[in-house]
Formats: structure tokens, sequence, C-alpha cells
């Protein structure tokens, strides 16, 4: 019986082997067929995501992969053509935006092209060689021409990401279709997003890392660490793994989505807070080794805070006291004081810290004068504290001119593409699932969802420096991607290289201390430790980087290896005593198995 197994076992997972390395031929077949025909004044890649407004016109259900792969890279408004048509008012909509992307299939499809007369730049993707002939006859005007011969759903993906130069442009023309338009004809483009493809097209093994991952994952549910997550790894600027398990809760009523948005916890001290350090960093703005009361002025007058540096702090070599809970400020026996929190808004109590929890907006001054009060060790070693973090976006406010999240929106995530990534994410309407937190039983005295689930960020309204960040795996996995180029993504300089490694290298190695600026590193000496007591896993690169979050969150970058890893869960629920997922060590178990996979393991 149990050769029976086996045998079976080996069967599936051979077989599993050769689909991939079948999927993988048919992918660069696919892909060599795709031609970059025409792209008047480089219209493609599209740039400046944050200002290109862009709509798809089609017929609906034919490119539902075109559309998804489309929305993977920024937000995309779907228009359909029966529904234009029919709907003079939406046909008007049309104008409004800079770009409109046209799939089409069939000949009649010219006619509604030719019907829809805008001034937008135009982008066609024809999926047929009797379409394009036809097309290349008419007098039809167009900014970007793309050619696929058919649209089966590789053939859909890729011409998407060609688009927005996830895929570079190398097809070129199998025949003639015109004196203009001849065989090998086709104009090239540069990857310059990320891609979404396989593991085997990174050198990887589908089978191993889909058998090794997923019994994890199983594990981790079993054991109770978190009734879902989700894993997203991009390597060499390729997602070659994205795969949700679970659900929202143990009663099994919400699976987990890939589109699903979660609070980053901690995370979002590397992901908001810091990379506009970095910035006004760069900009000279704010410096490292001068005393950060230079900049937070209320310090000045603090014997044991004035001459500390943003690069101490930053590295929490400084001393300050690790967390405060300022939730014990604003209650009193289980009760909210009322100068502080009140179940109604008004012009004072405008932090909304959750449904019927509105904050004074003057606690936000209290924060910050019990911050300056607190004390200091005169014991310089390493000693995490957040406490900085919640005077960030003040500190970046004043500096900048501009409201913190306004701030971040427009330098970072609207030119990344990352629309999901903000504050609040409850007020802004996205059709996304967002995954809940903790039954709350003394705060919130409910099952929080939507709104922070961090005391300290709850009573700044959930706009913070230490946490309230939410986001989907693959918008953080844009920024992650970035950071692993240094600065650099899409065609764009967000901070300069040399800065950005400043901020990742250790700073104060000889006191043990294993921190870059603000960024998490490897334990000293990690490549010798076994997994159970490295952190992350053992394999990890010393020039790699990122952060942990208290909701069960997880971002690794690894320049050396261009690997990016991305777990996301919500192990706080339904309390936050559940610890099972770091006492299983699931999330180095996870970085481990594509680090192996990358030594290609025999089987």
């Amino acid at each position: 019986m149990l050769k029976k197994i086996t045998f079976s076992l080996l069967f599936s997972f051979l077989s599993f082997v050769v689909f991939s390395q079948n999927n993988l031929k048919t992918r660069k077949q696919i892909a060599q067929q795709i031609v970059l025909l025409k792209n008047d004044n480089n219209s493609i890649p599209l740039m400046h995501l944050e200002k290109n407004t862009i709509a798809v016109v089609g017929k609906n259900g034919l490119f539902n992969f075109f559309e998804k792969t489309l929305q993977k890279y920024t937000n995309i408004s779907p228009y359909y053509i029966d529904d234009l048509f029919e709907n003079f008012i939406k046909l008007k909509e049309l104008k409004e935006f800079e770009t409109i992307i046209f799939p089409i299939t069939k000949t009649e499809d010219i006619f509604y092209l030719q019907e829809i007369k805008t001034n937008n730049k135009r982008i066609i993707v024809v999926f047929s060689k009797e379409v394009l002939a036809h097309l290349l006859k008419n007098k039809t005007t167009y900014d970007v021409l793309i050619f696929a011969p058919n649209y089966q759903q590789i053939a859909q993906e890729y011409t998407a990401q060609l688009i927005f130069g996830g895929i570079e442009a190398t097809g070129k023309l199998s025949q003639d279709f015109s004196n203009m338009y001849t065989q090998n004809f086709g104009l090239k483009t540069p990857q310059i997003r990320l891609k979404y493809t396989i593991p085997e097209e990174v050198g990887m093994n589908s089978a191993y890392i889909n058998q090794k991952v997923d019994a994890i994952m199983k594990a981790g549910i079993n054991n109770h660490a978190f009734p879902g997550a989700q894993l997203l790894v991009a390597k060499s600027n390729k997602v070659i793994f994205h795969k949700t398990y679970g659900f929202h809760t143990y009663d099994s009523i919400t699976k987990v989505q890939k589109n699903d948005i979660y609070d980053l916890a901690s995370v979002t001290k590397i992901t908001a807070a810091l990379p506009a350090l970095m910035k006004l960093t760069e900009e000279k703005k704010l410096t490292l080794d001068q005393p950060f009361s230079n900049f937070w002025k209320s310090w000045r007058h603090k014997k044991d805070k004035k001459n500390l540096t943003l690069r101490e702090i930053l590295a929490h070599q400084a001393g300050l006291e690790p967390y405060i809970v300022f939730l014990s400020k604003a209650m009193k026996k289980g009760k909210f004081k009322r100068r502080f929190i009140r179940k109604k808004p008004s012009k004072k109590f405008s932090f909304k810290a959750y449904d019927s929890i509105y904050v004074n907006k003057r606690f936000q001054k209290k924060m910050y004068r019990i911050i300056k009060r607190s004390k200091v060790s005169d014991i310089k070693k390493y000693r995490y504290s957040g406490l900085s973090f919640l005077i960030y976006p003040k500190l970046i406010s004043e500096i900048t001119n501009m409201p913190y999240r306004k701030y971040l929106q427009e330098e970072f995530y609207k030119p990344l593409g990352a629309i999901t990534m903000g504050f609040t994410p409850k007020t802004k309407g996205f059709p996304n699932d967002i995954v809940p937190t903790e039954k709350d039983t003394f705060f919130r005295k409910t099952l929080t969802k939507g709104w922070v689930h961090d005391e300290n960020a709850a009573l700044l309204g959930g706009v913070s420096g230490n946490a309230g960040l939410f986001a989907t795996a693959n918008d953080l996995a844009k920024l992650q991607q970035m950071y692993v180029q240094f600065g650099s993504y899409g065609g764009k300089e967000y901070i300069k290289k040399e800065v950005f490694k400043e901020f990742t290298k250790i700073q104060y190695p000889t006191n043990k201390n294993r921190r870059g600026l603000g960024f998490d590193k490897p334990k000293i000496g990690n490549d010798t430790l076994s997994l159970n007591k490295a952190y992350p896993a053992p394999e990890v690169s010393a020039t790699s980087f990122g952060h942990a979050g208290f909701t069960g969150t997880f971002v690794w970058a690894d320049p050396e290896n261009q690997l990016v890893f991305i777990f996301l869960s919500n192990r706080v629920y339904p309390t936050r005593k559940n610890r099972n997922l770091y006492t299983l060590n699931i999330r180095p178990s996870l970085q481990q198995v594509f680090y192996k996979a990358l030594q290609k393991p025999k089987h």
C-alpha cells in the first residue's frame, strides 16, 4: 500500500514538473509572438502613473485576464462597448481619461474604435491576424499598436504586462502584413516593472516550492497560528509566487483572496515614515548626525534628548523607552475619559479611532509631551523603540509643508501604482476585502476591521509612522521591489542609491546592534545559525533588510539575491496572545524554501 502511495506521489510530482516545463516553453513562445508595431513618442511603457488616468474599452467578459493583469499595475477603469453605445453619458466620460486601451478580436470592433472620437492616447491590442490585416487598411488613428496571434490567457496577461513594462518587447512578425509591417519587424521596449510569471523562469521548481509552502501553511492553520495567510515572492523583478491560504477567521466563511487588504502594523515604519525620511535626508532637509532636536524643537531643552542624533534614534541605539501605552492616559477604570474620547465627531474630536470612537485632536500634543518626558537610558546599546515613529508624521508635514499622508501618496504610492497603500482604508471605498485583526475586548469591544489595530496609532486617527498603513501584497511588492533596486522602479528614481545604501547597512555592528536606519537586518552571524535560531532564514544575505509587524505581517528585501519576500496574516485573530506564528517559526521556514529552491534541489 505504501509503495502505491509513494509511486502515486512521485507520478504526480513528475507530472507537475513536465507541466511546468511545458508551461515555461509555452510562455516563451507566446512572448515571442507578441509584437509591438507602433509606439509613437515612446508611449509605452506607460509612465507617470500618479497622473495618467487609464480606461480599457472592450467586450464584456472577453478580456478578463487582460483587465485583471492591467489592474495589477495601477487603477484601471473598465468600459464595455455595448454599454457605451447604449449610454451616451458613459461615452462622454472617456474624454476625461489620458489613455484608452482597446483590446480587439474582430473586424467589427474597428468600427467602435472609429466611433469613439476622443483625443486620448490610444493603445490598440489586436488578438488576431485577420483583424490586424484589416486594421492596417483602415484610417484608424492610434499611438500604440500591439499584436498577439490569439487571446488565450497567457497572451492576454503578457500584452497587458507589455503596456506597463512588466515584460520587454522583443517579438517579431512571422509574415508580411503591409509594406511597413513586414516579416521580422518588431519594436523593442525594456522591462521596467514587475513581471508576473512562474518559478521556472528564474530557474526554480514550482513543484518543490508548492509542496513545501503548502505544508508549512497547512501546519500553521491547523495549529491556529493564523486563520489564513498569503505569500508573495518576487525574484529578479518577477513575481514568481503568489498564493493564498485559509480564511479571514476560523469560521471558514471568507476565503483569503490575493487582493485582500491587510493591516501592516510595524511594517508601516519602513513603508511610510522611512521612505519620507530617506527622501528628506537626500534633500538635506534632515541630517543623520546632527542633534534631532535641531528639527524637533521641543527636545532642545531636554538634557537627556537634546543631543540624540537621528542616526542613533533610527538604529534603536539612543536608549529611548521601547513603548508607552497611551491608551491608559485616555481611559480610567475601563471607561473613556470624556475630555479625550467621545462617541460622536466634532471639530475638536475629529481623530477617528474606530466606529463611535473619536479622539480629541489635543491628545496628539499630550502624546508628544509624554514622549518628551520619557526616560532615556544612559547605556547606549540596542534597545528597540517605536516612540520616535509617532513623531515623524508631524515632523515630515512641517518640513514638506504638506500633510504626511498626502506627501506619501504624491511622492511614492501613486507613482508606484500602489493604489491600496495608505491609511484608513475603510474610508476609501475599495472593493477589496479588509482582513480583520483582533477581537478587542478592552478598547473597541468588537472585532477590529478596517481600522488600525495598534492603539497608539488609533489615538492619532489611524495615521502614524509606527503603524496604520494598509495594503495588498501586490502593492507592497512594488515598494519592496523599489527597495531591492536601491530606490528605483518603473523608470523613476525615488531615493538616491547612496542614501538608500546608508539606511540599509548595519550602523553599530561592534555594539551587537544588527539594525540599519529604521530597517531590521539579519542577526549578526546569521548565516552560521540553524533555522530555529536564525532571524530571518539563515540563507538571506547580509545586505538584506526588512521588518515584521505585530499583526502577523513580514516583509524582507534581499538585493544580493534579488528576492522580495512578503508574508501577510492576521495572527492576532482572535487574540494577540496567540504566538504560534513565532513558536512554529513559520516565516523563516517559508523564506528558506525559496533560497533552497534557488539551489535547484534534487528530488
